[in-house]
């Protein structure tokens, strides 16, 4: 699946939650780093990487140390509403109090995108995640996928902070409210005018 950008259609029930997560006093948990990578160890990137840009073949043979120097496996904000499973939880468990209230924003817009939604079956795993502007040019997220089986990812940008999303070397370069669905690896520019917060949601 490449990107693909869904209809918002920006419901009383969507606003109402995006000034909740926006409100200087909505509850956020730090994470020092987004991945989690031995250091040292190298970072292999796919050829989809190498094809996409000039400024990431830059960076595209260094190891993870050299990544971190660069901010590449950065730090950001998050608000778990649904926690994936693990080893010790075996099924998606509901985290915030805010899970009613976006579980509504999802079903606005899986209605008025039932072209692309039909085959949905459940949530893995949904939250809010907010990373802090960079003025430093030429860094991305580190590459990833989700989870080690097959699923999708929908992504709702409540922000226009700036810097695009590449799934497997596909740029989409997003606008606040926007929505999209894909699958497979991804990585982020770091945000450049201001805080960049998305709603993040995995499904199969």
């Amino acid at each position: 699946m490449s990107i693909v950008k869904l209809k918002n259609p920006q419901t009383e029930d969507y606003h109402n939650l995006k000034k909740h997560i926006l409100d200087h006093t909505f509850e956020w948990t730090y994470i020092e780093n987004t991945i989690h990578i031995k250091e040292g160890e190298d970072v292999i990137f796919p050829p989809s990487i190498e094809r996409t840009s000039s400024k990431i073949e830059q960076i595209k043979d260094r190891t993870l140390r050299d990544y971190d120097l660069r901010i590449i496996n950065n730090s950001m904000y998050t608000h778990i509403f649904l926690r994936r499973p693990d080893k010790n939880i075996l099924y998606p468990k509901v985290e915030s109090e805010y899970m009613l209230d976006l579980n509504n924003v999802y079903a606005d817009i899986f209605n008025s995108n039932m072209d692309y939604m039909q085959n949905f079956n459940l949530m893995i795993r949904c939250s809010a995640n907010a990373v802090e502007p960079s003025q430093e040019n030429n860094v991305i997220t580190m590459p990833h996928v989700d989870h080690p089986w097959k699923h999708a990812n929908m992504l709702i940008y409540l922000t226009d902070a700036g810097g695009s999303t590449f799934v497997e070397g596909e740029e989409f370069a997003p606008e606040e409210d926007d929505v999209i669905i894909f699958q497979g690896q991804h990585w982020h520019e770091l945000p450049k005018q201001k805080r960049r917060v998305v709603l993040v949601m995995t499904y199969i």
